[in-house]
């Protein structure tokens, strides 16, 4: 068995442990808001019919927690999952392919730096931890020119400062982790602090799994997985003024994998026994630290200067050992070892001035400079009795980048605004310098105080490559920089709608969009789980895309009842000449996407939420035909790429929250989570497949059935001292 056999098949075992999985085959057919990021915000429906902007949205924690929790976690990603114009590719995992993106174009920011790693578990669950997050905002359109780096979205994650009056905290115990939160003054009313852990207890569970597995057995297994994260800020107010933030996150997943099988070999005098051996250890995750400064000059200047520093890394190490005998040399190990690592690295500095030199126009300006620093490698090494190779391969990138922006909101009469920015974004790697410049523009016209009609365009650019053979968020992934010979990617997007707030709490947007995306890169080389480092440059594809459709938003809220309907209608294409010479589907080119959730609180002591998800099947490469050699060996023909359609995904989510207050005061939650309530098999992969009679029918896949969870949560606080 290869390493990557054991690696797939294992890692992908790992979360049977905590909840029952079967597989099953069906056959079927193949087919802002002016939103001020220089302090704390929260954008409010209202809001957002005020904001300049088209594809803003944002999301409070009280979202977020009173969301599906899967696996009794509730998740950032997951929510924004749900919003229209998003895919979410492969289910139960973290993907979001914004307006035909291809999911390493999402910009993710927390607390202002960026993130390059945001998955744990292989996108199972985020890096986000939510009893820290404050909110969200979310952008797929109508970027404004403090925002640059990538082509398809911006996810800017703020997390809360700490209580500057009391300590309180959270503690929640579910299926697979548990998480603490505390927070609360160090010096009363100027200095706070705000702490959270979680971690997973996967590899506790999974010892006594093998043991029984490997009971009376002589070939033995094991595997183990865990992952942990930490946040923690402090906040000085130094004066009515200026207050200083200092800010840290750590995340880590950590996966080994054993394998031993027993092999016998017959000499002339007697039989000898050895071992065959597999091991691997996965790790990868990120470290990010900050340290802030905002403050206010006069009555009409905000400004934030902020230094930071985020490091993604990942290693996978596997070892074999092949074992064998041999009469005359005795007993003979051979080995082969490989190691590969990945490193990237982000430090810089930015500052961001916020003026209102008049009431009809608001300034912001900043700048950025910073060094990226990117470090994948390869090792490899076999040994044998006598004989001993190594090679392997690495590469070093230093670029430098920057960024220019500036934007003015202006208000031009009682119903028209506009926002217009442009930013200029270089970088210098290797002597190879480029520069884009970006220009950014939305148009707000209000119709009366509930309706207002949207447009914008904007121009992106993206230097980092996220460099990966598979469709998975696996630590196998590296970021390369753009080079000579790998030009940025670039896009275009214009997007227009209508905004509405009607009466009795109605909520009704409409909003199309059309985007191109120029300099995209596709793996083309044969199957393998390590991207090759030393030919990445040729053996990816380059490529263009567009993307357009139309987006519907519905909703009905009040204080106890709040309904959302989302509908998407969406093509996504590519066109990449080395795979065909045309436009085809894009994997996650999903035509139609319905998503309805509903929450209703029936008292204080009990709420429940629902949602059901549709989208139209998403698409995979499958033979056209397939026709018999000379030997009478199949062929199989492709027409073109992603020429079948999967069967359409639809499931049902449902939560139930039952709260109560303990006799000190404190809150206690129990949540009960049924994942797919009525277990439709949906299919994650499909394949040909040749009947009896000698003719083929595709047969889908499916995986995942009915999941329930549950979790318990207590709020507590703290008695103040005398």
């Amino acid at each position: 068995m290869t390493f990557y056999n054991f690696f797939i098949k294992t890692a992908l075992c790992i979360p049977v442990l905590s909840f029952p999985v079967l597989a099953f085959s069906e056959e079927n057919r193949m087919h802002e808001a002016c939103v001020d990021t220089l302090s704390a915000s929260v954008v409010t429906a209202d809001e957002i019919l005020v904001a300049t902007q088209t594809g803003l949205d944002h999301i409070d924690q009280k979202r977020i927690l009173g969301g599906f929790a899967l696996l009794s976690t509730p998740d950032v990603i997951k929510v924004i999952q749900t919003l229209p114009g998003v895919a979410s590719g492969t289910e139960l995992m973290s993907g979001l392919y914004v307006h035909g993106g291809n999911g390493s174009d999402n910009l993710f920011i927390l607390d202002g730096v960026p993130l390059y790693q945001v998955s744990h578990l292989a996108g199972l669950f985020s890096s986000f931890n939510a009893d820290v997050v404050d909110g969200v905002d979310f952008y797929k359109s109508g970027f404004p020119g403090r925002y640059g780096g990538r082509l398809s979205s911006v996810i800017d994650v703020k997390t809360r400062d700490g209580d500057f009056e009391k300590y309180h905290g959270t503690f929640s115990v579910g299926l697979i982790d548990g998480r603490l939160q505390f927070e609360g003054p160090v010096v009363r009313d100027r200095v706070s602090f705000n702490v959270a852990v979680r971690r997973s207890w996967l590899d506790a569970l999974s010892v006594p799994g093998f043991a029984i597995y490997n009971k009376g057995r002589k070939d033995r297994s094991s595997a183990g997985y865990s992952f942990y994260d930490a946040n923690a800020s402090m906040v000085w107010k130094a004066s009515d003024s200026g207050r200083l933030t200092a800010r840290f996150y750590m995340g880590r997943d950590a996966l080994k994998l054993y394998s031993s099988s027993q092999e016998k070999a017959y000499g002339e005098d007697a039989v000898h026994v050895g071992n065959d051996e597999t091991s691997g250890h996965v790790s990868w995750g990120n470290i990010l630290a900050s340290m802030a400064w905002d403050g206010i000059a006069g009555s009409s200047v905000n400004y934030n200067v902020t230094a930071y520093y985020s490091r993604s890394a990942s290693k996978i190490i596997s070892e074999i050992s092949d074992w064998s005998w041999d009469d005359e040399a005795g007993e003979i190990i051979a080995s082969a070892m490989e190691s590969n690592r990945s490193r990237t690295g982000d430090l810089g500095v930015k500052a961001d001035v916020s003026y209102a030199p008049h009431k009809n126009h608001r300034l912001r300006m900043g700048m950025k400079c910073g060094m990226l620093l990117f470090r994948p490698e390869t090792r490899r090494q076999m040994s044998y009795p006598g004989n001993v190779s190594e090679g392997g391969f690495s590469v070093d990138y230093t670029a430098a980048e920057a960024a220019l922006y500036a934007e003015d909101e202006m208000t031009l009469t009682e119903w028209l605004k506009v926002n217009a920015g442009l930013r200029y974004a270089p970088m210098f790697v290797r002597g190879k310098a480029w520069h884009n410049v970006e220009p950014r523009v939305a148009v707000q016209f209000r119709c009366c105080d509930r309706v207002a009609i949207k447009a914008s365009y904007t121009d992106m650019n993206q230097f980092a490559h996220n460099v990966a053979t598979t469709y998975l968020d696996l630590p196998t992934n590296c970021w390369m920089p753009s080079t000579e010979r790998v030009a940025p990617m670039h896009s275009r997007q214009v997007a227009a709608g209508v905004y509405s707030q009607l009466p009795y709490g109605l909520v009704l947007d409409v909003e199309g969009y059309y985007k191109t995306m120029d300099h995209l890169r596709e793996y083309v080389g044969s199957s393998t789980l390590f991207p090759p480092l030393e030919s990445w440059e040729t053996d990816f594809s380059e490529g263009r895309g567009r993307a357009y459709g139309m987006e519907v938003k519905f909703g009905y809220c009040t204080p106890a009842t709040d309904v959302s309907l989302y509908y998407t209608l969406s093509w996504s294409e590519r066109h990449f000449s080395a795979l065909y010479n045309g436009w085809y589907p894009d994997r996650n080119d999903n035509r139609h996407k319905i998503t309805v959730i509903a929450s209703h609180k029936f008292s204080e002591k009990f709420d429940v939420y629902a949602a059901w998800n549709y989208h139209s099947g998403g698409h995979m490469s499958v033979a056209a035909y397939i026709v018999p050699d000379k030997n009478g060996n199949p062929v199989e023909f492709f027409d073109r790429p992603n020429n079948a359609s999967l069967p359409d995904y639809h499931r049902l989510d449902v939560g139930f929250n039952f709260h109560k207050k303990t006799k000190r005061g404190n809150e206690s939650i129990w949540n009960l989570s049924i994942y797919n309530v009525y277990c439709r098999l949906n299919a994650v992969n499909a394949a040909i497949d040749k009947k009896e009679d000698g003719s083929y029918r595709g047969i889908a896949y499916g995986l995942v059935p009915i999941i329930p969870t549950f979790s318990y949560t207590l709020k507590f606080n703290c008695p103040r001292r005398r």
